[in-house]
Parts: structure tokens; sequence; C-alpha cells
């Protein structure tokens, strides 16, 4: 594909022969090996258009036809760059090949790389967790349909005026034919999980889209760019330690991760606050059963003496019979990428509906403390 295949004069006018609008185009928004991407403004046609929008150009009709398809699967489904219309185009003279155009929204705030950058600051748990939801319902369709994305990164990822993320692009976006998985043919390596990256597996599965989510997810939270982002970055992150495990388990082994959007999208909505502080609504270990997770500053003989005081029941494994996860500090032996069981217990009953209190080894104290006082 040659670049000048693809160049637009300033000023001049796109016509559409399928809706009859025109588009003056403006400034170049960006140009590689996909095609250009213009800034143009609707000037005329029956259905007018608000604003600006984006005209993207290419000579390639595979990826034109696909993301035009996923295009008009999901109008009108909040999370995505809405797409408004594709057709082809020859330019006057028709001596140049078809040029393939896709018209979609202009996104004011630009991609979430440009947006970390501009605005180095951490969102909100609360606000973080809002907008993975908001993508997750876009791609919980296309998982229903057999579909999978492959290309959630933050440079496909684009924040409004608002601070409203929608995802784009869906040019590699691929089918899966019943049993036979998508390739793993198509991917941005700087964001792919380690055994794709590696070739260790040929497949893109549902489970892949949901480490991508998982590192936006923990991107958001520590409001920098990061292409390489562990589990040992996910601790240090200023979130609950419920945050924390949803990332890890995206972000882990595939075996391990949410199968799929839709389980995701499940775990995000059973949250149990939006944030660390008012994680817990437990006021009494009266009558609760209590685990301890992680390193504690003092000894678990104490901590299990301070529960029976209370009136607690102290218990060694994570079950449905749950009722508080006291979370310490991490062990020196935990390892990069791998949570300890039971903190996978925890999302395996979070999955089935119950929910378990999560609190620090502070708030157990205060808690022990104010027990103790009231039976003294």
């Amino acid at each position: 594909m040659k670049d000048a295949d693809l160049r637009l004069q300033f000023g001049s006018v796109v016509r559409s022969a399928v809706t009859g609008r025109q588009y003056r185009v403006g400034e170049v928004l960006g140009s590689g090996g996909f095609g250009a991407v213009y800034r143009v403004t609707h000037v005329t046609g029956d259905t007018p258009l608000p604003g600006k929008c984006v005209l993207k150009i290419t000579l390639e009709v595979g990826a034109w036809h696909r993301e035009a398809y996923f295009g008009e699967l999901l109008r009108g489904t909040p999370g995505i760059v809405q797409v408004h219309e594709s057709f082809a185009w020859v330019p006057r003279g028709g001596e140049l090949k078809p040029l393939y155009c896709l018209v979609s929204e202009f996104v004011e705030g630009g991609d979430l790389i440009q947006h970390l950058r501009e605005h180095s600051e951490p969102w909100t748990e609360s606000k973080a967790r809002r907008e993975i939801l908001r993508l997750l319902a876009p791609l919980r369709l296309l998982h229903a349909a057999g579909l999978v994305h492959r290309d959630i990164t933050p440079r496909n990822v684009f924040v409004t005026a608002g601070r409203e993320l929608k995802l784009g692009d869906f040019g590699i976006a691929a089918q899966r034919l019943g049993k036979q998985e998508a390739k793993a043919n198509a991917f941005a390596p700087w964001f792919a999980p380690t055994a794709i990256k590696e070739g260790k597996t040929g497949a893109w599965l549902p489970a892949d889209d949901v480490y991508h989510l998982g590192k936006l997810f923990a991107l958001l939270l520590c409001g920098i760019e990061k292409s390489r982002l562990t589990a040992r970055h996910v601790k240090v992150l200023t979130c609950s330690a419920w945050a924390k495990a949803i990332i890890q388990r995206c972000i882990g082994k595939r075996q391990r991760r949410f199968a799929n959007a839709a389980e995701m999208l499940k775990a995000l909505q059973s949250a149990p606050s939006d944030g660390p502080a008012k994680r817990s609504a437990v006021r009494s270990l009266e009558g609760k059963r209590v685990v301890f997770t992680g390193r504690l500053k003092m000894l678990r003989k104490k901590a299990r003496m301070l529960v029976k005081r209370a009136g607690g029941i102290s218990q060694t494994k994570v079950t449905r019979t749950t009722d508080i996860l006291v979370v310490g500090e991490q062990s020196p032996h935990w390892k990069a990428e791998k949570k300890g069981q039971k903190l996978l217990d925890l999302d395996h009953e979070g999955e089935r509906g119950h929910r378990i209190a999560i609190i620090t080894e502070q708030r157990f104290q205060n808690l022990a403390r104010y027990g103790n006082r009231r039976q003294s």
C-alpha cells in the first residue's frame, strides 16, 4: 500500500454513493499499514451528522469489510466508537483504485495513551471500574456471537471529553468457527499475553480479550502508561484488595482467567462497594466466621484468640460459610502472577454469589477491641 494512494488534499470533498453525504477533509490524524485517518466535517446529505467525524480510508477490502460489519453489528451499543457509514469511493477521474471508506464519530480526548500522557494521575477505583464495565458491555456481545476482538489496547481505546471510554477499530476482530478457535495471528505484541507473544499457543480465546481488559483496569488505577504489567505491579496499586484480585485473575495464566467478558462483567458488577473505606459493612466480629491471609503484624495464634474473645469463629479456609477475610501484607514467598489459594477461593465464592467482607488487619484490630469492650 502506497501512502500516495491514500493521500487526500486538505479541504477536498469525499462523497458517499450510499447516503449522498459529503465530507470535507481536514487534518491527518494518523497513518500506517492499515491506511490513513482524517478528521472530516459532514457538509451535505439527507441525514446530518453532529460535529466532526473521522474518515478512515484503506485499500484493504478485507479489513474494511470486517470493521464495517462489526460497526453495524454493534450500532447503538454504548462503549464503542460509533460507525456512521461505510462505502467505496473512487476519486474524481476514476484513474485510481477504489478507496474503502469508514466514517465514525470523532472522540475528543484521543486515545488512552494520549490521555495518560497528558493527565498523569490515577483514576479512582469506582471510576475505573465503571469504565471497564462500559467496555465489557460490547465485548460480551462479541463473545456471545463467537467473536474475539484481539486489539483492546490503549491505542484502540478512546477517551471522551467526559472521560468515558470507547472501544474502536474492529479491523482485526475474528470469528470462532465451531470448535475451531480464532488464530493469534494479528495482535499488538507489546500488550499481548505472554503465551501468545512467545508463540506458545496459536489460538486467541475470549480469555485473552479479558487479559487486555485486566491490564487496562490496572493502567487506569496507576494513571501512567505501562507496556509491562505483572502481579508485582498490581500489588502496589492504591485500590481495594478486591480490585487487585480481579486484575490478578485477568492477567494471570489463561486457565485461571475469567473465561469470557460475561464472567468478568458479573464479577465486576458484584463489587463489595466503590472504595476501600466503604468496602466492608462489618460492624462486629460477633457471630462471624473469619479467615486470615497474608502476613500479619501479630501472630496468627493471637489473631485467632481475638476473634474468639469478640464472639467470632476462626476458619483456616475460605468457604461458603466465611463472613470475613482479613488481608495482611504480601508474604515474602509470594510469586509474581500467582494468587494465593484463599484469594482464589474468594473469587470462586464471589462467582457463586456469596459475599465475603474484605478488611485490613488494622480494621480487624479495631473490631476486636470494640468486641472486647462490649463483653467486659
